[in-house]
């Protein structure tokens, strides 16, 4: 009499604060690649999704424990069109991808390494490929464009880029509660290989952590009482690319051909980072039982190396598992059944989507023009619309006088103060009335809104089930 053990597990990662995000899925020119495949991440479900406030912390760089490299290395075409899928739920693509109380810009950087596997992440050596902040024209931010994206942010890679190993590096920088000292980044990377016989490196580079400190004006911009077009942009600016030898990152060789986080021959299952192999041959009661405990032994493997995104590959392979268990049950003895077929579904292609403009940047003897327009920061003439914000319950409106000053005589006032949105805000400067203009005070409503997040902690435990089975007689 023998035991099976199958490994059930509950990957439904709740946000710990309703309703955060995690990088989750790459596609490469519109192709899903599979959740999390090629991809560092926190290991935690029920912190996966958690905002990076630390900003001096190397889990700035990949995300929490991200300083390990994973098994596998995506490659892409040169110039490709990378997607970043964010979720709130790891391995729910079904739900939000991100609260949209959650205002900010969006980021993707680039770290040229000599392994993607065993680089460590930190440090030196990373450079901007895209940045987009604030829309002034629609008032929208990069986050509002992601949600309405679906969770995709959608970059194309500077073409002619140094061949080899890459970590991709998507950012999303949370303002909501920066003005209070909390700017939330949500950052994870990709391993890839650029397939590029290109020699494109960046004039600069800069360190992460250390690319952007606590205090900074970037990560704590009050969104609530400030002309969000006036946003500066939170760490470098685009690198410009150039082939010079003495450019950054000009030290690292060029590799021409991945040797290292393939998918190997003979693959029938895939989860996350995990490879699935048929089992052996049989033709008696002894080889199926055998070649059963072989395909349970590699389902245990498949769920303990499952990534918060899920088990869904693991699930496909459990019940080759069970069907090879029934067989010898039904003292069917000529297997495995469904010999070599592939259980993982066909990959994904969509429409990725809204591509966004990025700030700049590009090869130096032939810099992009396209630019993201952004407001210059001197006062207006006309004041911009106050943000929209949503009370609850015992919210309290504070009621301040703007002075006005018109700009001709006879003309309508226009404002030249704002009255401030939170304690932290700056007290209005009073407006002096120059002789022989109308001026008039104007009063406007400003309300303090508290933001409360409520924590939701989930017990993540696996469920044994232990299949036992009976000797037959020969």
């Amino acid at each position: 009499m023998r035991a099976q053990q199958s490994l059930l597990i509950a990957l439904a990662a709740v946000p710990g604060s309703l309703a955060h995000t995690v990088f989750t899925d790459i596609y490469v020119n519109g192709v899903a690649q599979g959740d999390g495949v090629a991809m560092r991440m926190s290991t935690n479900p029920a912190e996966a999704s958690f905002p990076l406030s630390d900003l001096s912390s190397n889990d700035l760089a990949c995300n929490v424990g991200g300083e390990k490299g994973v098994s596998r290395v995506q490659s892409v075409p040169d110039g490709a069109t990378l997607s970043f899928e964010f979720r709130s739920w790891p391995n729910d693509p079904t739900k939000e991808r991100l609260d949209p109380g959650h205002k900010g810009p969006c980021a993707v950087y680039l770290k040229k390494v000599d392994s993607a596997i065993d680089d460590p992440a930190a440090g030196d050596g990373w450079f901007k490929i895209f940045d987009y902040g604030y829309d002034a024209d629609n008032k929208e931010w990069c986050t509002d464009k992601l949600i309405a994206n679906n969770g995709l942010l959608s970059v194309n890679l500077p073409k002619g880029l140094k061949g080899g190993y890459y970590l991709a590096r998507p950012e999303v920088l949370a303002l909501h509660n920066a003005f209070n000292g909390d700017p939330q980044f949500y950052a994870s990377c990709a391993q890839i290989f650029v397939e590029s016989t290109g020699d494109l490196v960046p004039e600069e580079t800069v360190s992460i952590p250390g690319y952007v400190k606590a205090g900074e004006e970037s990560v704590s911009f009050n969104i609530y009482n400030r002309d969000n077009a006036e946003y500066p942009t939170c760490g470098p600016e685009v690198a410009k690319l150039t082939s010079s030898s003495s450019a950054a990152g000009a030290e690292l060789q060029a590799q021409t051909e991945q040797n290292e986080g393939e998918k190997p021959a003979g693959v029938i299952c895939e989860n996350g980072n995990w490879f699935g192999f048929e089992v052996s041959d049989y033709s008696d009661e002894a080889g199926c039982w055998a070649s059963g405990e072989e395909c349970w032994n590699q389902a245990n493997t498949c769920w303990d190396t499952a990534p918060v995104t899920g088990g869904k590959g693991c699930e496909l392979w459990q019940a080759k598992c069970q069907e090879i268990n029934d067989n010898c049950k039904a003292k069917n003895f000529n297997g495995p059944p469904n010999k070599g077929k592939v259980l993982t579904p066909k990959a994904e292609t969509i429409d990725v989507g809204l591509m966004l403009p990025t700030s700049g940047g590009g090869v130096v003897s032939s810099p992009k023009t396209t630019t993201v327009e952004v407001k210059s920061s001197a006062p207006a003439k006309t004041s911009p619309a106050a943000p929209s914000m949503t009370t609850t319950a015992g919210d309290e409106a504070e009621v301040k006088p703007v002075q006005t000053v018109a700009e001709t005589p006879g003309e309508t006032p226009v404002y030249t103060t704002a009255s401030a949105a939170s304690e932290a805000a700056p007290v209005p400067t009073k407006a002096v009335c120059p002789p022989g203009y109308h001026c008039v005070t104007a009063y406007t409503t400003v309300v303090e809104t508290e933001v409360v997040y409520q924590t939701v902690y989930v017990d993540y435990r696996r469920r044994s089930v232990n299949h036992r089975r009976h000797g037959y007689a020969h």
